[in-house]
């Protein structure tokens, strides 16, 4: 698989320097082709745009490979927070100048820069890995058949369980009877009920009055239900979506989980706490995307080894999806970029080999996009701090059934706001599911334009 990419590769950058040799400067006004050497290998300077932690990614693990490849190719990096990427590429479209060559952004964030325009069109240059890559993480970088960013990784939703409290609550710690027993939002009420029963501790935080609407959004995404419609309407106070709302509510209302907000000292401590601490008394699970597990055995619950574990994320019905997204990242190209054609080798190097993909994914726990990677024997490898556990094999399954719902898009910080104030105000009990998603849909009408 790897020598036929490879070979492809000549053939696309030659097709690159036709498709795009518009590279701009200001926008409007032509610009150099892209620069290559006396060899036809790419060079010059790549200015980058990514945050730091991304940009550490690549200097621990494959970075010094790239520069031998590409000795001509000089890189210039600044550093912004994901949304803030998206956030200065937009104000650099508009304004005519002042943008990267390449930039990583939050697939959250991603939509509306498509939206906006000024985005190089990768499709033919992806050709070859189109039908391998996670298909909702390449919608959210796509329009009109037409793919304008790179999937880098994706963040499928799982369980994350403390076993040490569910043997003390006298349930199986074992992660295939843990997922069978959570097998619906309704057997993982059950099992909070019955941990909080016989341990008195709680499920996991679900913080009333500045709730952020994860698990909201990461049961409807599981759905396949939408924020808005592909024709353009606000549906989050459909009879679905006030349902799921109830839902969630049912474990406020069993007083199952604790009120502590998500990164914050206190949530940390819940998730880190022995089993004996007289202070804190530690959270039985949470279910959040892939990610966090790197944080858990880095720096959240370093101390917790061997004491989580991983199970399949509770469906809304039984039989049903067992699988959302919460997070990821793509790298793009600005139509404005000086050097597409080092932008590009920049990507493929780093995203489209496996031997350097699968290097930075066993350093960061970045999950990978790219779906043809998970046959890698990396994925069957035990991970002590998780009792010997397969976990990337179960983030894999969770990948591969992520729905495709207009969860993020153009739209996204708008409606996830305005939604997750009505989470807030029906966990305080200030209005019914039905009005507090009402008015967000009002809300959200008013600021976008939308139907």
């Amino acid at each position: 698989m790897n020598r036929k990419r490879t070979s492809c590769m000549a053939a696309l950058f030659v097709l690159l320097s036709l498709l795009l040799s518009a590279c701009a400067a200001p926008v409007g006004e032509s610009a150099p082709a892209p620069a290559a050497d006396a060899s036809g290998a790419p060079s010059g300077k790549l200015l980058v745009w990514m945050q730091q932690a991304n940009q550490d990614v690549f200097e621990q693990t494959v970075l010094d490979g790239f520069k031998a490849e590409y000795p001509d190719i000089e890189l210039e990096w600044v550093n912004y927070p994901p949304a803030e990427v998206a956030n200065q590429v937009s104000l650099a479209i508009q304004g005519g100048t002042g943008g990267p060559d390449l930039a990583v952004t939050e697939n959250a964030s991603i939509a509306r820069l498509v939206e906006l325009g000024g985005l190089t069109d990768l499709t033919d240059l992806m050709q070859p890995y189109l039908g391998e890559l996670n298909a909702a993480a390449l919608a959210e970088g796509s329009k009109d058949g037409k793919a304008y960013c790179a999937p880098w990784d994706i963040g499928p939703v799982v369980t994350f369980y403390r076993r040490d409290v569910f043997r003390q609550a006298g349930l199986s710690d074992d992660p295939a009877e843990v997922s069978a027993q959570i097998s619906t939002w309704d057997g993982m009420l059950n099992t909070c009920k019955q941990i909080k029963e016989a341990t008195g501790l709680n499920c996991f935080a679900l913080n009333k009055a500045n709730n952020y609407g994860d698990y909201f959004f990461n049961m409807l995404w599981q759905q396949g239900l939408d924020l808005y419609s592909d024709d353009g309407r606000v549906v989050v106070d459909s009879p679905e979506h006030i349902a799921t709302l109830e839902k969630l509510g049912q474990f406020w209302q069993n007083e199952v989980v604790s009120d502590e907000l998500e990164w914050t000292d206190n949530w940390y401590a819940e998730l880190n706490a022995p089993l004996d601490d007289p202070n804190v008394k530690p959270v039985a699970s949470i279910v959040i995307a892939s990610w966090m597990g790197s944080f858990l055995k880095s720096w959240i619950a370093a101390d917790r080894a061997g004491d989580w574990g991983v199970a399949q994320m509770p469906a809304f019905t039984e039989g049903g999806v067992r699988a959302a997204n919460q997070g990821g990242s793509c790298m793009f190209i600005p139509e404005a970029s000086r050097n597409k054609e080092a932008a590009w080798a920049f990507i493929e190097y780093t995203l489209f080999r496996p031997e350097n993909h699968l290097k930075h994914f066993a350093y960061s726990d970045y999950f990978p996009a790219w779906e043809a990677l998970y046959d890698d024997p990396m994925f069957e490898e035990p991970d002590a701090y998780f009792g010997g556990e397969p976990v990337r094999l179960v983030y894999a399954e969770a990948a591969k059934a992520i729905p495709q719902a207009n969860q993020y898009g153009p739209y996204s910080q708008a409606i996830r706001g305005a939604v997750a104030t009505a989470v807030q105000k029906y966990a305080m009990g200030m209005a019914s599911a039905e009005q507090a998603l009402m008015e967000a849909a009002n809300a959200i009408r008013v600021e976008t334009g939308l139907q």
